[in-house]
């Protein structure tokens, strides 16, 4: 679908932009079992969530149509999760999944928070989907941020759970904080001015490369770190 193939290209852009490969270890569990578990904390979500998480995971449920594009784009993470390559092991296959869908939701969510207009915002969009459309890409990215925010409420309900790894959590809450500021350095180096080069920008543009390298040491080391720490560890900051 139009939606979901959209999603899986900016996806694997974010990705690219930080070129990274994975490592890996551990426990079997079915593709149909972590299914069951994340349509189970997905209905659970829509009931007791947190406000926010509620309201998404609620106008989910509520269309058919939305909800099984959802369904599919699942399916396929869990089935990666499900049968890890290299061996890396499942914990560690649902880590590397968080990641990507961090990365998934990016766009969408600088859009939303500097409430960019006009034709900044186009330009932005294009550089991401290239010659799409503007307003099917927008469409693209609302729908991408839905399911890619639903998916990712369902794998740390698994990464604390059924598939522990002591990234999920705070660790990777703070992944997320050193991603999402270098995606709107990155984000606002692009939409700068040329002439603006002797100023702030200029700065901004300077430092890219030092918060790429942050996010890209950070990710490394959770990717490292045991699935379990050892008794009397502290957990990874």
């Amino acid at each position: 679908m139009a939606a979901s193939s959209a999603g899986e290209r900016i996806a694997d852009t974010f990705t690219r932009l930080l070129r990274l490969s994975l490592p890996g270890s551990s426990r079997q569990l079915s593709r149909e079992q972590l299914m069951e578990a994340s349509e189970a904390e997905l209905a659970r979500t829509a009931r007791s969530g947190q406000a926010r998480e509620q309201l998404l995971a609620a106008q989910l449920l509520a269309s058919p149509l939305e909800y099984r594009r959802w369904e599919t784009e699942h399916l396929r993470l869990m089935s990666t999760v499900a049968n890890p390559r290299r061996n890396s092991g499942q914990a560690r296959a649902l880590l590397s999944t968080a990641f990507s869908l961090i990365h998934r939701r990016a766009l969408f969510e600088y859009l939303r928070s500097q409430t960019l207009r006009g034709s900044g915002r186009r330009d932005l969009v294009q550089h991401f989907h290239g010659q799409e459309s503007y307003s099917k890409a927008m469409i693209a990215e609302h729908g991408n941020y839905q399911r890619g925010s639903a998916s990712l409420i369902c794998a740390e309900r698994l990464g604390t759970t059924l598939l522990v790894h002591q990234a999920f959590g705070d660790p990777l809450r703070r992944y997320e904080n050193l991603y999402s500021e270098y995606f709107r350095s990155y984000c606002d180096s692009f939409l700068a001015p040329p002439a603006d080069a002797q100023g702030d920008t200029d700065s901004v543009r300077m430092l890219l490369p030092h918060l790429k390298r942050d996010v890209l040491d950070v990710r490394a080391r959770l990717m490292a770190l045991p699935a379990v720490a050892a008794p009397g560890t502290r957990p990874a900051r």
